[in-house]
C-alpha cells in the first residue's frame, strides 16, 4: 500500500474539487490512499512537475495524464 504523501495539499484529496462525494471517497480509497503511483494527478506531477496537474484532472484520468505528459514531456 503506498499513501500518497501530498494528500495534504492535493486539491482532489482536500475536497476542492467538484465530484460527487461518493465517487470521490472511492477514488481517494484507491489512489490516494492505496496506490499513488496509479492516479493520475501524480504521475503528471512525478513526470513533468506540478503546474501541469490543474483541477480539471482527477485521479482516474490515465489517458489524459499520458496525454500531458506526451504533451510537455521535457528532453
Amino acid at each position: 500500500m503506498e499513501i500518497c504523501e501530498r494528500f495534504e495539499k492535493c486539491p482532489f484529496y482536500q475536497d476542492k474539487m467538484i465530484i460527487e462525494t461518493g465517487v470521490g471517497k472511492v477514488l481517494k480509497k484507491k489512489y490516494c490512499e492505496s496506490n499513488k503511483n496509479e492516479c493520475a494527478r501524480y504521475m503528471v506531477l512525478q513526470a513533468i512537475g506540478p503546474e501541469y496537474v490543474d483541477n480539471t484532472l482527477f485521479p482516474h484520468m490515465k489517458d489524459r495524464a499520458f496525454e500531458l505528459i506526451q504533451m510537455n514531456k521535457k528532453d
